[in-house]
This record gives structure tokens, sequence and C-alpha cells, in this order.
């Protein structure tokens, strides 16, 4: 049995080895003077294979020079001594390495650590890209290969960042001197501000640009800045550990992983822009479910993970009674869009291209996609679009419904209808639970049976920022055409929801009136589509109302609306689609105990999230192997290509970057879309390129049931009228 002395012994070095790792590291390098810093991992995202990751310190120097830059990052140069195979596998990453192409195509030598000090100037070692050691003089100028001892990180309760210990600073021009830090994959940067923090007089307001630091300002960015306010959630936790850190409205941050620190001399990486989902109400960019290390070390690519505001805090406006210039609305995309204006102006520091930026999300962030589609002021700021499980059939809102859900927070925080400064004087609690109530009354109302659960309050058309239904815009060509476009969804999307409807299995005998009621109340629209030879109910199914209505809803609001607006879209740009046939549960990848045993054997909503980062070893205990890692590399792969090249398929003949030598990704090359032909990429473990897959069921659904987009929103909310 521990003493009290024992357990105070114990708090006192946990607290000290948290102050330890929150602690800048005084004597950290800069990645200025060491002018271009690389990590290289040939990454297989197998939690059972042990990666080698390794530095390059692509500044040519002389042998001496070129250690003691090892030593500052705490390592040492790549052993001269290593086995042949070892030899063999650095110098096929050279070869394949996307991260520093031009850097090692510059230098035909590198050095590496002898074990005892040279005997003389001219007996040093160097290294070929053909992997032989041999002896040159100590005075050549070559690029090292360093060690790279930093662990992959790992999360837990008590350190959602992981090891921080290993860091290193990035003089800025305009945001101070950032100093982050590495583990095996990549380079780390938490916590960057994007706009002034969202609060006091701010609330409800447009983002504010951030005021100008020098380099002499030293900002710690080894800690993950505050996420955005939550709407209390259905039965989930989500607490510090999934979010990865603290709630508040002080919550514009983004964080930057990347696997190179380049030269001013090099062009930079492509990037790529993560905007989280969550119904517009949960989650955020920090969540240890978005760990983007094996997308970024394999994919070659920077990533960026924000915060945007969320719920009331992000949706607020009541025009005309409030001006707009006081509280614009459509916040979350307004965010997205200062993210976005600070990665043109600043991700060059971090190695990324800002000429090369795709913007890609999951559910709410899949529809934050649809929002960055229709924004005209957003279109210069990306180049390739990945819109992920968007439930695209469901419609914008309109500036009326916003207003009504403000009015009634208003109202139930005791403010007047045009008294912003009111509202902008309460708490976070307090704003919140209003917000709740006003909901809850707003559904009861008549005419608002379109009000789906959880994704009620959502961006609207305001005619400004969002010009017209998104529908509307690609019919006319009027969405960004200059970006590429790759969407679509997983195979049974819906099916989690209606399991969380409908708990237990339902036979055809059942009463299924309540699972009309609890699919939006659009009780007429539902018995039209159920009627369809598609959907019929099977007697000798125990579950077969599930099965069926499961499958209509899928149809209903992605896999058909999907091949609708794919069909006008490619009439104007280059689109892609597919469907996950594959996937894994974010909550098993999390160790959570949120069993849908109605999702087992399926593909269902969100699990599409992990594959696509890799992210599945990233809690303690839980691994990723076999067949999880193997679907993980290929979605990588092609994701990534897609985000080098707006096309997912590898160069021919290409000999640089995983997805060049992935037999998963070259076998099953991918065809774009094409009007008059609908074609979607099937991805599985073998993936395959189908025709007109669906067809038949979703032309009876167009032709005989209305997608919510074409019945309700602006001019158009009340169900009745429809």
């Amino acid at each position: 049995m521990l003493t009290d002395s024992t357990l105070r012994l114990l708090l006192l070095l946990l607290l000290a080895v948290s102050f330890a790792q929150s602690a800048l590291v005084a004597n950290a390098p800069s990645a200025a003077d060491l002018d271009g810093v690389h990590i290289l991992i040939d990454n297989d995202v197998d939690t059972s294979t042990n990666d080698t990751s390794m530095i390059l310190l692509s500044k040519k120097r002389n042998y001496q020079d070129s250690i003691k830059a090892c030593e500052s990052l705490g390592e040492s140069g790549y052993p001269a001594d290593s086995t042949g195979a070892s030899n063999l596998a650095l110098s096929k990453l050279l070869k394949m390495t996307s991260v520093a192409e031009a850097e090692v195509r510059s230098s035909r030598r590198y050095w590496v650590r002898d074990a005892n000090a040279p005997m003389n100037q001219k007996d040093c070692s160097s290294f070929d890209r053909n992997g032989r050691v041999s002896k040159t003089s100590c005075s050549n100028l070559y690029p090292i290969i360093c060690s790279n001892s930093a662990p992959r990180r790992k999360v837990s309760k008590t350190n959602p960042e992981g090891d921080t210990s290993r860091q290193i600073k990035v003089p800025t021009d305009n945001l101070g001197t950032l100093q982050g830090h590495r583990d095996s994959t990549t380079f780390r940067f938490y916590g960057i501000p994007y706009a002034e923090p969202p609060v006091g007089a701010n609330r409800f307001a447009a983002p504010k640009p951030l005021r100008n630091q020098d380099s002499g300002t030293w900002v710690d960015t080894n800690k993950f800045g505050h996420v955005c306010t939550q709407l209390p959630s259905m039965n989930i936790t989500f607490d510090d550990e999934l979010l990865g850190a603290q709630q508040s409205e002080d919550c514009l941050y983004l964080n930057v992983f990347t696997p190179t620190l380049k030269s001013k001399r090099n062009k930079g990486i492509p990037v790529m822009v993560y905007v989280h989902g969550g119904g517009f109400n949960w989650l955020s960019g920090t969540s240890p479910i978005f760990e983007p290390g094996n997308l970024v070390s394999r994919g070659g690519v920077v990533v960026v993970t924000l915060n945007y505001r969320l719920n009331i805090f992000g949706l607020f406006q009541n025009q005309p009674a409030i001006s707009k210039s006081s509280a614009p609305g459509n916040l979350p995309t307004r965010d997205q869009i200062a993210a976005l204006q600070w990665v043109q102006k600043n991700i060059a520091t971090f190695g990324g291209d800002p000429s090369q930026v795709t913007i890609f999300g999951e559910s709410a962030g899949g529809w934050s996609m649809r929002g960055l589609l229709s924004a005209p002021s957003a279109f210069d700021l990306y180049k390739n679009v990945i819109s992920q499980s968007d439930p695209i059939g469901l419609p914008f809102s309109g500036p009326d419904f916003a207003a009504e859900i403000s009015k009634r927070t208003l109202e139930n925080l005791g403010c007047a209808s045009a008294d912003l400064t009111c509202a902008q004087n309460k708490t976070t609690d307090q704003v919140r639970d209003a917000q709740v109530k006003a909901m809850e009354d707003a559904r009861k109302q008549p005419g608002n049976q379109w009000i789906l659960a959880g994704v009620e309050y959502r961006p609207c058309i305001d005619g400004d920022l969002i010009p017209a239904k998104f529908d509307e815009l690609v019919q006319q060509g009027k969405h960004n055409l200059r970006a590429n476009i790759l969407w679509g969804m997983t195979k049974d999307e819906y099916a989690s929801f209606i399991a969380a409807i409908l708990p237990n299995p339902v036979p055809v005998n059942a009463n299924i009136t309540q699972t009309y009621i609890a699919l939006g109340g659009d009780t007429a629209r539902y018995e039209k589509l159920m009627t369809s030879p598609y959907y019929q109910y099977d007697n000798s199914d125990n579950d077969t109302v599930r099965d069926q209505l499961s499958r209509a809803s899928s149809d209903l609001y992605w896999t058909c609306p999907y091949q609708t607006l794919s069909r006008e879209a490619a009439q104007h740009g280059t689109v892609y689609t597919y469907r996950f046939d594959h996937g894994r549960r974010f909550s098993d990848a999390a160790g959570m105990n949120i069993s849908i045993s109605y999702c087992m054997g399926k593909v269902c909503h969100g699990d599409d999230i992990v594959p696509t980062f890799g992210s599945g070893d990233i809690f303690p205990g839980v691994a990723q192997t076999g067949d999880d890692a193997r679907f993980s590399r290929q979605i990588i792969d092609r994701f990534a290509t897609f985000a080098r090249t707006g096309n997912p398929n590898p160069r021919r003949g290409g000999k640089v970057g995983a997805a060049a030598s992935n037999t998963d990704v070259t076998g099953s090359p991918w065809r774009a879309y094409r009007s008059g032909r609908n074609d979607v990429m099937e991805l599985n473990l073998e993936s395959m390129m189908s025709k007109d897959v669906d067809k038949a069921r979703c032309g009876w659904v167009e032709e005989n049931v209305k997608y919510d987009y074409e019945l309700y929103g602006p001019g158009n909310e009340d169900a009745a009228s429809a």
C-alpha cells in the first residue's frame, strides 16, 4: 500500500514530467540556420513495422560542420557501418522521396557518421544514392543524413500532444518565432492563431486579422489551442481526450504538420487543409482522430488542421435587426476562408506551396467544401477539393431560419432582438444553453418538419458570401470552376443514424410510423420512397425495415444526389467520384467503448476518416495492421496524388512518391467522371472502377422523389408548401 509521502512524491514527479514536456527548450535549433531540414521515412502506416526515420539536412557543409548540425538536433549522423540491407533501404528512400525530391537530386553523395573520428582530413565517410559507402575528403561539401530518435506521437488524457521534447524554432516575418517539435514523421506546430480571438465585442463578428509580430516574439507552438465551444452531444462524451484540448470561445487556432522545413531556395510541397466534421456543433481540428502524421510522411504533403466557430457562436445572424457588419452570419465559412488566407500568406515558411492547396473535409467538413466551392471570395485560395460523406442531398438553410434561431436565443437570454451588446455580455454557457432551448422550440413549430436532428442549424444562403443554392450554382457553372473535385461517400452512410433511432432489429410487421417521424417527419415523401421496387421489405428478414430504410435514406441524401450533381459539375470541370466499400470505425481506432452492432459488416458514416489519415494507431493499445494498414496506404496514396496533380492517378512511369509503387493504386486507374456515364471508383482492398453503378435505383429516385435541396431551403422552408 502506498504511503501519503510516496503518493506526494509520485504527484510531484508527474507534475515535473508534465512541466518538462510543455516547457520551451532553450537551445532548440533554428530551421533558418539549418537551411533545409527534412524528415524521410518509408512509411507503410503499419504499427507492426519498425519504419526507420531519418533526417536529411540538405545544406552542403564539410564533414565536421555537418556532424555538428545533426548534434544541434540532438541526433547523430547515419552510421557508416550500417548493414547492406539498411543502406539499400536508405538508397530506395532517397530515390523515391517526394518530401525533398529537388534537394536529393542536387547531390549524389551525403555525409554519414564514422564510428571513430576520421584519422585525417581525407578519411571521412560518405554515402551515394546507390547505397555505397566510401571515403572522401572531409572538406568536401555534402548534405548529411542524420538519425531521428523521436518516437511517433501517442496521445492520452494527460498528454494529448505527445512527446514534445525535440523542438525546433521557425522565425517568421509576421507571426514571431514559432517553436514547435518533431516526432518520427513530421514537424509539428500547434495552436497557431489565425485571427483575433472572437470574444467580447468580437463575438458573432467576422474573423479579424491578427496584428503582426516580429521574429523577436517567441511563440510556444507545442500545445494545442482551445477548441471551439461544443453543443451538448448525443450520449457521447466529447472530452479533452477526443477533442485534443479544452473548450473556449477563444478557439481560432490551426495546426501545421510538415515533413520539411525547406530552404527559401526550394519550392514547397503540396498542402492539404482539413476542415473537420461534427454537424457544425461538435469536434475540432485538434482531435487525435485527425492525426495526420502518416498522411504527411507517406503522402509527402503539408497538412493543416483548423478550428472554426460552431453552433450559435458561428451561425448567429439576425438581419435586418442587427447589421451584417456587426454579425454577418455564416462564420464557419468565414473562419475557414480566414484560415485559407493565413495559409496563402504563411505556409511557404513551413515547406508548403501556396499554389498547390487542396481543401478536404468529411460530413459537415464536406458540407463546408460545398460552401467554399460556392463562395467567390474563396476561389483563389485553393486548387483542389476532396469532399467526403457530405449529405449533399440536404440544402443550405435560409437567412430567415438562421434569424429565427438567433431571435429565440436572444429572447432566452433576456435580450432585445436588436441588442447585440446584451448577447455579447453573457457567459459562454448562457449563450449555448439559450441556443439549445431555441432549437428545441423551433423544431416543434409547424412547417419545420424538414429540420433534421444534429444538422438543424447550419450555414445559409445569404446572397452575399454564399450567393445561391449549390445545385443551381453547379447547373449554371457558377461554382469554383478552377478547382478539381474529388467527392463521394461510404457504402452504408445512413446505417449508423438509423441504428441510433432504432437500436434493435425491426421486422416487417413492426409499426414503422416512428421511423418516418424520426427521419425528418416528412411522412408522405418517405412513404413514396418506400414504394420503390428497390426498397421492398422481406418477410423472411428479421431486420428488413432497418435495412431498407437505411438503404433508401443513404440513396436520398448521399448516393443519388452525388450522381446528379456529378453529372452537372462534370460538364464544367474535372470531377472524380468514389464510394468507400471498406473502412474502420473511428470509435474502434480511438479505443472507445462505443459499439454500433448494426454497422458490423457495413461501411457507415465516418468510417472513411481513419483510413484517410492513417490514424488507426494514435491511441495507446490500439494498432493499425493488416488490411486496415493496406487500405489506408491506398487512400493516402490516391488522395495525396490528387493533392499534388489534381488527378488521383500517379504519373505513368513515375518513381517518386509511395503511390508509384503501390499496386493497389496503379492496378486500378481512376477515370474522371463523364456526363452520361456514372463513373464511380469503388474503394476497397482491391478497388475497381465501375460504370453506371446504382444507376437504375437512382434513376427511380430522381424521377419519383425530390431531394431536400429541391424542396427546402431559402424561400421554400415550409414542408407543407413544398
